[in-house]
């Protein structure tokens, strides 16, 4: 599938640490991870560290997938507001979603430090936008529910709004915990330190149809075998496409992007917050570290390539058009603009684990909005699967919830 299509601003100003060698032989391995983009770097990472001999495999190359259309806004909040979630899948398993989302934000930040990659992390904090006067009432008591779990966020009213963010919007959920980050710096960083643990990066186009039941076997198009005794699909929005059984869990759409020149002398609103609406079609906003604006959303229900990129020019129109909504005294002029496709589940929260018709084949997929977030926790529950330490999110994003 043609997973994004435009001009991409996290390659045009990020440097490759990580070159994939074309695979010219067999090997074995413990854990074959299939995919180097953003949860496949995390997994690797956190399966090499844990001293297992770990294979990385990508058609493409590192981060030339969906990684790089990532907008990156780095976010606890899942698509699905707590409240809204509680009412879908149980109060339990909501709180337990949204815990582990905040303390993911904690574990990227460790790992960062702890590999030394620089990715251009900083805490930012968030503005969830009411877009009607209405919307007042469940603001606060979204708030409240997060409030309950330790999250650090309160409601704002207009005025409130207007005087420290000079947003002017009934209402807003300021929330502390959030992070910006550059997606295309990250997996690089990521694979360099599953390498330096020893784990291996190479560049080949698998036939996933030849999984075998007894272990993970798998033939390269170049005819090498490779034997896995653990198996990890990190391919993305790619997954439906490939394996037939697990298309039913997520839904495929399509969605937008623009990146600006940077701006000169101000930035586009103070504080520099990431910004998103609650209203349909869905729109956010963020900063990057040099003074760019990123303006993502427009959302569709379709996922064909061709139509979705038939729409670039319109959805960047109506992007540019809501921001200057917003933002009536800031200009901005798109230097990078772009089309993608992306999965969700019902829920809105990942699906994460193994399914019988896939044994020893560990999935991570559904992650719609979220996916840096959900990433990190995807890398840990597998990795808990793998060395057979149990996880307690294994029930909470299990794909028969």
């Amino acid at each position: 599938m043609n997973l994004v299509t435009g001009n991409l601003l996290w390659p045009a100003v990020g440097k490759p640490l990580v070159t994939p060698t074309p695979l010219a032989n067999d090997l074995t391995c413990d854990a074959l991870v299939l995919g180097a983009g953003i949860t496949g770097a995390f997994t690797a990472c956190l399966l090499a560290a844990a001293d297992l001999d770990v294979v990385v495999i990508d058609r493409r190359g590192v981060a030339e997938g969906s990684t790089p259309a990532s907008t990156a806004l780095v976010q606890y909040e899942i698509d699905t507001p707590l409240i809204e979630l509680a009412a879908d899948v149980g109060l339990e398993s909501a709180q337990a979603a949204y815990r582990a989302c905040r303390r993911a934000l904690d574990d990227i930040v460790e790992l960062t430090a702890t590999h030394h990659i620089d990715c251009d992390l900083h805490w930012c904090g968030s503005l969830f936008l009411a877009t009607e006067e209405k919307d007042a009432e469940w603001f606060i008591r979204e708030a409240a529910a997060r409030q309950a779990l330790g999250i650090e966020v309160e409601p704002l009213s207009r005025r409130e709004l207007q005087d420290r963010f000079d947003i002017n919007r009934p209402c807003a959920l300021h929330s502390r915990a959030a992070m910006e980050i550059d997606p295309f710096k990250l997996t690089h960083g990521l694979l360099r330190a599953a390498e330096n643990f020893g784990a291996r990066v190479y560049e080949a186009k698998i036939d996933t149809n030849e999984l075998k039941q007894e272990k993970r076997h798998l033939t390269t198009a170049d005819g090498h075998a490779i034997a896995a005794d653990h198996l990890v699909i990190a391919t993305g929005y790619e997954t439906p496409e490939q394996f037939a059984r697990v298309a039913k869990y997520c839904t495929l759409k399509s969605t937008y992007a623009l990146a600006s020149k940077p701006l000169e002398g101000t930035t586009a609103w103070p504080g520099k917050v990431m910004l998103w609406e609650s209203g349909d079609p869905y729109f956010y906003a963020r900063h990057t570290v040099d003074n760019r604006v990123i303006i993502g959303g427009e959302d569709e229900p379709f996922s064909n390539p061709e139509a979705r990129d038939a729409l670039i020019d319109a959805k960047i129109k109506a992007m540019l058009e809501k921001f200057r909504i917003l933002r009536p005294d800031v200009a901005i002029e798109p230097e990078y603009c772009w089309a993608g496709t992306f999965g969700e589940s019902a829920d809105g929260m990942p699906l994460i684990g193994q399914l019988p018709d896939y044994p020893g084949c560990h999935f991570a997929l559904g992650y719609g909005g979220n996916g840096l977030t959900f990433a990190v926790l995807a890398a840990q529950m597998i990795r808990d699967a793998i060395v057979g330490r149990e996880n307690p999110l294994s029930k909470v994003f299990r794909f028969d919830r």
